[in-house]
């Protein structure tokens, strides 16, 4: 008890030496630069706890000239309906029409040669994660007679898969979602075509496409396809998923229908130390401010 009473007082003598200005300044910007370090640091910890993928492909590299003559190179790199230069490469180099805020540029993409792999999967780091919807081109926007995109996250732990939704396409660019999966974890999509009719259509695609299926009376069977397209690289922090929501009989096979970015949450303790560095640099400011006036208020 008295060693905490004696660091009470310890305490309170500081804060009065902080009121009455008479801690120096080089003492005080040793305190600045040690809290926005470790805020710093806090922040870049957290980013490199990225979720591990898995899967039957390996990353591949590819050149933004491939963008030039779709339908060639890498599954993904269709003619898209939505007019020219904008399938899913087109958004990530950012130099066609199709534009995402701050485009990362031609990353790597996870296949075989050109083909898609269809079978991946995440390995959680232990750190919650979170997806954000970095671009919208489809007109399935809940609005009838058009359908609805809807992007989750699924479990399957011996044949019992379970759905998590996260975001759909109703949503607004920007719009994000946490999400703190345990052990290996995919995605789906579910695509709603006609709902409410005696047409309608339900596809659901899985990042392991052995999952895939079909339902309403409308749908025909599975294609078999993976109408994911993952972008990063071995150790990325971050990933871009380009999804493509309808049948590949119907498709134009541009992957932009969805472009969820992938990251580590930021964690609630880290952006408060940051915000704990950023106040202290004001009072800094209004310290040396104060500290250089005289009595009366004059320079």
């Amino acid at each position: 008890m008295m060693k905490q009473i004696q660091r009470n007082h310890r305490i309170a003598r500081i804060d009065r030496q902080i009121l009455n200005h008479q801690i120096p300044g080089g003492i005080l910007l040793k305190i600045k630069n040690f809290i926005l370090t470790a805020a710093i640091g806090g922040l870049v910890s957290i980013s490199a706890c990225a979720d591990t993928l898995n899967g039957n492909g390996s990353w591949q590299t590819w050149s933004p000239t491939v963008l030039n003559t779709p339908t060639t190179g890498p599954y993904w790199n269709g003619n898209s309906g939505d007019g020219p230069e904008y399938n899913i490469g087109w958004c990530l180099t950012g130099t066609g029409n199709c534009k995402i805020s701050n485009p990362p540029g031609a990353l790597a993409y996870y296949g075989n040669g050109n083909a898609a792999a269809s079978n991946v999967s995440f390995t959680n780091s232990g750190v919650a994660q979170q997806v954000s919807l970095a671009g919208l081109f489809s007109n399935q926007n809940g609005v009838r007679p058009n359908g609805t995109n809807y992007f989750g996250w699924y479990t399957d732990n011996g044949g019992v898969v379970t759905l998590n939704p996260l975001l759909n396409s109703t949503e607004a660019v920007g719009s994000y979602a946490t999400f703190a999966p345990t052990g290996t974890y995919g995605f789906y999509e579910e695509n709603v075509q006609s709902p409410n009719t005696s047409y309608t259509a339900n596809y659901f695609w899985f990042t392991d496409t052995s999952l895939d299926y079909t339902s309403g009376p409308g749908a025909p069977a599975t294609d078999g396809g993976q109408h994911f397209s993952i972008f990063g690289s071995a150790g990325s922090s971050t990933y871009y998923l380009g999804l493509e929501d309808t049948p590949f009989a119907t498709s134009d096979l541009d992957y932009n229908d969805m472009v969820i970015k992938l990251e580590p949450a930021p964690e609630p303790s880290s952006l408060m130390l940051l915000a704990g560095g950023v106040c202290v640099l004001a009072f800094g400011f209004f310290f040396r401010r104060h500290s250089h006036q005289s009595p009366n208020g004059n320079n």
